[in-house]
């Protein structure tokens, strides 16, 4: 094993120790029983105005077997079309809501407030990799979040909206990794991707106990959602392996040092655990997208590295990388 090898799986295996309590969101009430038919079609069952500039949409989804519920931020100009922007959450998200919204995390809505974009925002994949699992999750029940995020609901977006067909896709922490995972499957449906501080790797015994980390937040096991390890399931969700499939799509990276930096000062609440907790799993992450990085230029992807001097793991760092990697998520959706 190399020596960023060792640093890594030091790094997570003490953040997931230390961190593991303070993650509690998928001890929230599950959803509600299933009860949306498989042989049903998907559709926006209900629309809510939250504002002029936003919706919540409740969509009838067949693959999940339930009513699920996306929020939706419209362009500052609708007056022709816009692309869409998909923003996954984190295995520290919400159960009833994406943090991307909620004003002292993503705080998405004032970034957005210029910006000729759709950004759509599914709510309640914390723990769950945002994949198609292979068996009924124990708290979440029926989990097909691929299907939904790839097949159902970009025809129900593009249905319901001005949009233009260009889409791009984000995500923070463990949506970071969902989100290279769901561009490598389905090629053809985004232009563009950013993951900020994830860690790519599912194989091996070493990316057996990181995926496990995930899902464990739901009282969960990996085989759950993809079967026995070395199935060709795990080889189908092996990001290393099919780093060729991202070719043509403009990719953004990003994560810190996991030093302290200007968003860490004595008013910061559970200052402590903030530097030492997010501190570490920032280092992993650094590690990790070094690692994918150098694979994915490897096979002529067109890879923006940002690579900062310090940032723990936490928001106000994720939000400004999303500031950071806006100039390549607006190339890949306008030009």
């Amino acid at each position: 094993m190399r020596m960023s090898q060792i640093a890594l799986a030091c790094a997570v295996s003490l953040a997931s120790v230390v961190a593991l309590p303070i993650v509690a969101s998928a001890d929230e009430a599950a959803p509600p029983a299933q009860t949306v038919s498989a042989d049903a079609s998907p559709r926006i069952a209900a629309t809510t105005s939250v504002s002029e500039r936003e919706v919540l949409l409740d969509v009838d989804s067949p693959a999940m077997g339930r009513t699920m519920a996306v929020r939706v931020f419209l362009p500052a100009d609708s007056s022709e079309p816009r692309p869409v922007l998909y923003l996954l959450d984190g295995n520290s998200g919400q159960i009833e809501d994406n943090n991307w919204f909620e004003p002292t995390k993503g705080n998405a809505r004032e970034f957005f407030a210029d910006k000729n974009v759709f950004v759509v925002a599914p709510i309640g994949g914390t723990g769950t990799m945002y994949t198609d699992w292979q068996e009924d999750h124990p708290k979440f029940g029926k989990l097909k979040w691929e299907t939904f995020l790839t097949k159902e609901l970009p025809l129900l977006i593009d249905g319901a909206f001005d949009t233009s067909g260009r889409n791009a896709i984000g995500g923070i922490s463990m949506g970071a990794e969902a989100a290279l995972m769901l561009a490598q499957r389905a090629p053809d449906l985004y232009d563009g991707v950013a993951a900020y501080s994830g860690c790519y790797t599912t194989v091996g015994g070493f990316g057996k106990a990181l995926t496990d980390l995930v899902v464990i937040n739901g009282m969960a096991t990996s085989e759950q959602m993809w079967g026995p390890v070395d199935s060709p399931a795990w080889r189908e969700h092996d990001i290393f392996a099919n780093a060729d499939k991202l070719r043509g799509t403009k990719v953004y990276l990003s994560s810190g040092t996991g030093l302290p930096g200007p968003h860490e000062t004595l008013e910061t609440p559970d200052l402590a655990r903030v530097v030492v907790v997010g501190g570490v799993m920032e280092l992993g992450a650094n590690l990790c997208t070094d690692q994918i990085s150098g694979v994915l230029r490897s096979h002529g992807v067109d890879v923006t590295r940002s690579a900062q001097p310090v940032g723990t793991h936490g928001w106000p760092y994720w939000s400004d990388e999303l500031a950071r990697s806006w100039p390549v998520i607006e190339s890949a959706l306008f030009d």
